[in-house]
């Protein structure tokens, strides 16, 4: 197995973990909250062997969206922390002024090369795309509110963006271009 494979794999727990961790406690903490009445069931029938069951469709229609939205923004915060991270990291390389900035807000220990790699980066978005493609097929099959898939859509989109200008950033040290347009 490669060194690349394996720090991949390596980078990618977390966000599975965050992924199934924000959808379940999605459901378990709005259940909570709102003191809806479910039942566990095993039901050998579809994709997965246990089901939760609640007691109407619109409680199952709520749940189903506060648990995406919040399976969506257990992704998308830690990748909104990188994409920031990254930029500040370039822009203090690049102009001293940001230095001077960070020193006064005493954010001087954002300024490394640590956690700034256009492969966490990636793979975060990568797992972002993934939730925001479930919750927008929920979306499309009505068991979630359409807010929610377009909040979900256009994170993933801005994310990929930003995703994009980190990638061209790091081939721009890697390759300079004589005539920079940006």
């Amino acid at each position: 197995m490669s060194k690349l494979l394996r720090r991949a794999l390596k980078i990618s727990i977390v966000p599975a973990i965050l992924l199934i961790a924000g959808k379940f406690i999605g459901i378990l903490c709005t259940s909570i909250i709102y003191n809806l009445n479910f039942q566990i069931s095993n039901d050998l029938n579809g994709l997965f062997s246990v089901q939760i069951y609640f007691p109407d469709a619109s409680t199952t229609l709520f749940v189903n969206s506060i648990s995406n939205l919040v399976m969506v923004v257990f992704l998308a915060l830690p990748l909104a922390y990188f994409i920031i991270k990254t930029t500040l990291y370039h822009t203090v390389a690049n102009n001293p002024r940001t230095i001077v900035k960070m020193t006064r807000f005493n954010m001087l220990k954002w300024i490394t090369a640590k956690d700034t790699s256009f492969l966490t980066m990636f793979i975060w978005c990568a797992f972002l795309w993934i939730a925001s493609g479930v919750t927008i097929a929920h979306t499309l099959q009505g068991s979630t509110y359409s807010w929610v898939g377009i909040v979900a859509g256009s994170l993933a989109l801005i994310a990929s963006l930003f995703t994009i200008k980190t990638f061209e950033i790091e081939t721009d040290n890697i390759y300079p271009r004589e005539h920079k347009y940006y």
